[in-house]
């Protein structure tokens, strides 16, 4: 059995896998002083894992946290991917490498096995990133892509930097026209991010000349889906799918 992880810039994604599917999964936001500490909170290391798959974004000192911790029960194997130009029928070679996180390709190399076909991905964690690929010739080729401010992050940093707005905000998803300033913060974050990705959507439409697979993922997919213009399918382990697609590649 393999433990899988989606370490993002706030939580872990992770799910024990086991003759390819998820027979356990779940996520936590983590302390970045104690990861650690957060890991042996929330994850259990069974002696039936054999193999620890990671996808991190996080920094170096994250995973030294993370393989300090494995130490502690064991001899276990950590396998990171790399960012493959050319996997698979996708070409991401309008990027240097390490130019692209290794979260958006894996959402990718997932959203591609599944679909083969033209898609626009929108990943929705501390930051929303939206990206198009466009299939042609039997491969998908990746056209580029944006990274915005997450929900929670758009709300904190005017909060933060706003004299007069100093409260706290719970996440609403609403575009409606607000009456108050708390709901117009709440709802002008949502409004920002979500006229962002049907303007993606509504471009890359008018290039291909009809509607690209959406696929939407990430903790706060549930909120933004709803107010889209387009239909967008929900895949909650996008990055998870996809670091298991590398690795059974490679071996």
């Amino acid at each position: 059995m393999k433990l899988m992880l989606d370490i993002g810039n706030s939580s872990v994604n992770w799910a024990n896998e086991k003759k390819l599917k998820f027979i356990d999964q779940g996520s936590f936001v983590y302390d970045k002083k104690n990861f650690e500490n957060s890991l042996e909170e929330n994850i259990v290391l069974t002696k039936s894992i054999t193999k620890i798959l990671v996808s991190n974004v996080a920094g170096q000192e994250i995973f030294r946290s993370l393989d300090s911790w494995v130490k502690k029960h064991g001899r276990l194997e950590l396998w990171q991917p790399s960012v493959d130009k050319k996997f698979k029928g996708l070409n991401t070679n309008i990027y240097q490498t390490n130019d692209i996180g290794v979260d958006r390709w894996l959402s990718m190399v997932a959203s591609w096995e599944m679909c083969q076909s033209s898609l626009c991905i929108v990943n929705c964690g501390t930051a929303l990133t939206i990206d198009l690929i466009n299939a042609e010739r039997g491969g998908g080729n990746h056209l580029g892509g944006y990274i915005l401010p997450g929900i929670d992050l758009l709300q904190s940093v005017l909060i933060k930097n706003t004299k007069n707005i100093n409260f706290s905000i719970k996440s609403f998803p609403s575009v409606e026209y607000p009456s108050d300033t708390k709901t117009a913060v709440n709802n002008g974050a949502f409004l920002a991010l979500v006229s962002s990705i049907d303007r993606v959507v509504n471009d890359f439409k008018k290039d291909l000349g009809s509607l690209p697979k959406c696929i939407i993922s990430g903790g706060n997919a549930k909120l933004i889906e709803p107010l889209l213009e387009y239909k967008f399918e929900y895949e909650p382990n996008l990055v998870l799918q996809g670091l298991l697609i590398t690795h059974n590649t490679s071996i």
